[in-house]
């Protein structure tokens, strides 16, 4: 009784300390003093359970024996209480997601296509840009990629814009450990389709010398209207204003802090950049053009967090592109993500969402600072937009779009 009461409480800790984990890399905390807390959080998650089963062997307590409130100091079942609440909150959660979770109406249907990189041979041979050998360990998802199709109903999307098509990536992090042959890669599936937009929402370079890159790879990029980006947190860790400038000069738009409106087949589309909470300020919108009868011009947001969900909201904006959470990079069977770093909670680290008027997009990232993905392979996301009327129909008069299957491969 007193080993069942223990390892459910033990549940409830690791739920605890993660949870705030979470929040810390979900803040503005600089990234020195974020990690120094979180190793040091860490630590102690570690270091209680093992200071609890200490004290029960040199008590000699039976851990097979009935559980009796006096054996225990009251410190001790004050913590093991918060720690079953937090085990139930836990396994209400879980529930919740893996049973009654549906995915948003406005997905109209999930496709995905893996691709393994790491069969090509150009990946595999760089040696100018080898891979790190934690690449290369078994069961080892980093050189796969998700090739993800979603088509999305935007409520408002104007007719002449249905079928509009993104690709939204993030998450690169160049660090030098998977090999630059990888990105290059990417780009050239991600031109293949030949997108209307590409999306990049951050955490593009981790280590100085490979903004160097850049050219070489995200320049190649193409897009029929345009290629934007913001910056990330792990983007500030080098020279963010060289880093910056870099894109720009390979011909990426910049949105950090600021909006800009594009003409898309004669229809206008406002696109803003959010960097909070590490780059300030986020676009001022204020200034941008009012909607009309319509419903346009359609509005979207780049954000390095999905936590600006609320913000988008509060802009009226229309789709917001988010990254970071990586989708929790290491997923366990049949629980899912257990690290995500966002205050939305482990159910928003990949997937669609509908807050009304905003449709969230959080995308698992093409890669990560530490090369290792489990059950979580990287991921480049195709969206596709579609107005819920088409402009014309047959009769003349407006159609509703047939909606295909929106119930496929919900992730979070």
């Amino acid at each position: 009784m007193i080993l069942f009461l223990l390892l459910l409480a033990l549940l409830g800790h690791v739920f605890l300390w993660i949870e705030v984990v979470n929040r810390i890399h979900a803040e503005g905390v600089p990234y020195r003093l974020g990690r120094a807390i979180s190793l040091m959080w860490l630590a102690c998650m570690a270091a209680v359970p093992a200071a609890l089963v200490w004290w029960l062997l040199a008590s000699g307590i039976d851990l097979l024996d009935q559980f009796r409130p006096g054996q225990f100091p009251a410190a001790v079942l004050v913590y093991l209480l918060m720690c079953h609440l937090a085990a139930g909150v836990a396994v209400v959660r879980w529930v919740r997601r893996a049973v009654f979770h549906r995915p948003p109406d406005v997905l109209r249907y999930h496709r995905t296509r893996r691709v393994e990189l790491a069969q090509d041979s150009d990946t595999v041979t760089s040696q100018q840009h080898a891979h790190h050998f934690l690449v290369h360990l078994p069961g080892n998802e980093i050189l796969e990629l998700d090739v993800t199709q979603r088509a999305i109903d935007v409520p408002r999307l104007p007719g002449g814009l249905d079928a509009l098509s993104i690709v939204h990536m993030s998450d690169f992090h160049f660090t030098g450990r998977v090999g630059k042959s990888f990105f290059r890669e990417v780009v050239r599936r991600s031109n293949e389709m030949q997108p209307d937009l590409v999306a990049i929402t951050g955490d593009i370079v981790d280590y100085p010398d490979c903004i160097d890159w850049i050219p070489d790879t995200l320049g190649k990029l193409t897009a029929g209207h345009g290629v934007y980006f913001v910056l990330g947190n792990h983007d500030i860790r080098v020279d963010a204003d060289r880093l910056r400038q870099t894109l720009i000069d390979s011909g990426l738009v910049d949105l950090g802090g600021r909006w800009v409106q594009v003409a898309v087949r004669g229809a206008p589309v406002v696109l803003a950049g959010n960097e909070l909470p590490w780059i300030a300020p986020a676009a001022d919108m204020r200034r941008c053009p009012k909607r009309t009868p319509g419903g346009g011009p359609l509005r979207i947001v780049l954000s390095h967090s999905p936590d600006q969900l609320e913000w988008a909201q509060v802009q009226d904006a229309d789709l917001l592109l988010a990254g970071h959470t990586h989708g929790g990079q290491i997923r366990l069977p049949l629980i899912g993500a257990i690290v995500s770093a966002t205050r939305l909670g482990v159910g928003y680290a990949s997937g669609i969402f509908y807050a009304p008027p905003t449709i969230l997009h959080v995308t698992r990232g093409v890669s990560g600072e530490l090369p290792v993905r489990l059950n979580c392979p990287p991921e480049m996301a195709h969206l596709v937009l579609r107005s819920r009327y088409r402009q014309v129909a047959v009769d003349g008069r407006p159609a509703r779009d047939k909606m295909h299957d929106s119930s496929g491969n919900q992730e979070g």
